[in-house]
């Protein structure tokens, strides 16, 4: 970690210690509030995973109480996430810098709302000022080092035992919604335009009616790549031993190059299209019979449209669980060490393997394999 990091970490610890002696929110809720016209801004202004974890709240929320108003406060890095979730009003984009953070917070101010939730699930300097400068009636949160800003703070659950699903989902006992009698999904709305531009791929590169494996090979760079290697020898394998798949390399952009050099010695894996957006992204991954990816969002969004995911993971911090796919059928292959290219080709083909016998599929499989030979 460099010099100029360690002293913006110390900064911001140093921060959230003095605003504990200053800050002691502590509104108490009335007994009888009805939650069905309140109006409620989410803050989680980190990451596009971070916003796709988070929505079975919206869901669970707007199900017990469908008249109440939902916003969301995002970043410049997240907020094409929910560009087309129909319960949510307003996605305010929440801009480090400080007159664009300024302009944000008085906007928000100005919406006077009744709940402001921070949905992070560890202490973070920017959600404590937001929530302290929002203006929102009761502030709540997870119960962590931050919580002298909530007016309402809710017992955080294990982060080594507990999916951040269900750690976010306390959060809604707040509200009288009890989560886990909640069946908790993630969600992602696709825009017709992109599921048209999904099902145009599919159906010039034939693969409609075909068992998809899709291979994201994004991040192509740091640690969280697999290698071109590995890559290349699990294709190969997949290749000999089931014939009768369709194997499509996903990328980001930037990466095409990289999943061209992948792809180059075989001449029956396909590549993706180039996307333009994350929606585009996304409503190719619904297509798919199955998902090999390394810990990205193309996990949740897996987990959103049920199809069954492998994950590659780097578990470098053991006192924390991974974010797993979480509702969906998956298998997970964990490498303590800060190379995801340490997971060795033959695991993850076992790990398809399992998955194909878990879920089934193989059955598809084999149907497709024999119309296509008929």
């Amino acid at each position: 970690m460099g010099l100029l990091k360690q002293t913006e970490i110390g900064f911001r610890q140093g921060l959230l210690r003095m605003l504990r002696v200053f800050v002691k929110r502590r509104n108490p809720l009335p007994r009888k509030l009805d939650f069905n016209s309140c109006t409620f801004l989410f803050v989680r202004q980190d990451r596009i995973g971070d916003v796709l974890v988070s929505t079975p709240l919206i869901h669970a929320l707007k199900k017990h109480y469908p008249g109440a108003t939902v916003d969301f406060l995002l970043s410049t890095n997240n907020h094409f996430v929910l560009e087309h979730e129909p319960l949510v009003r307003n996605r305010w984009i929440y801009r480090k810098n400080l007159p664009g953070a300024i302009e944000t917070l008085a906007t928000i101010r100005r919406q006077h709302y009744d709940f402001v939730i921070d949905l992070m699930d560890n202490p973070s300097t920017t959600s404590t000022v937001i929530c302290l400068c929002s203006g929102g009636k009761w502030t709540v949160g997870l119960s962590k080092e931050n919580a002298y800003a909530y007016d309402i703070a809710v017992p955080l659950l294990s982060r080594k035992e507990t999916h951040i699903v269900d750690r976010l989902g306390r959060l809604l006992t707040v509200f009288g919604i009890e989560p886990d009698r909640e069946e908790f999904r993630i969600r992602y709305a696709t825009s017709k335009d992109s599921d048209l531009f999904a099902r145009e791929f599919w159906g010039r590169s034939g693969l409609s009616g075909k068992f998809v494996i899709g291979m994201n090979v994004s991040p192509a760079k740091g640690v969280r790549f697999w290698g071109r290697k590995n890559y290349q020898e699990l294709l190969r394998r997949l290749l000999a031993e089931k014939p009768g798949v369709k194997l499509l390399l996903l990328h980001q952009p930037a990466d095409r190059e990289e999943a061209a050099s992948i792809a180059e010695p075989f001449p029956d894996v396909l590549l993706s299209p180039v996307t333009s957006s994350f929606d585009r992204f996304a409503a190719l991954v619904r297509e798919l019979s199955m998902l090999i990816t390394p810990d990205t969002s193309a996990v949740h969004l897996a987990a959103a449209f049920n199809i069954p995911s492998v994950v590659l993971y780097v578990q470098s911090n053991k006192s924390l669980r991974i974010w797993e796919a979480y509702g969906s059928p998956s298998e997970t292959l964990v490498t303590d060490v800060d190379d995801l290219s340490s997971i060795p080709p033959e695991q993850v083909l076992a790990a398809v393997r399992r998955l194909l016998q878990r879920t089934r599929l193989g059955h598809h499989e084999a149907r497709n394999e024999s119309t296509r030979v008929g």
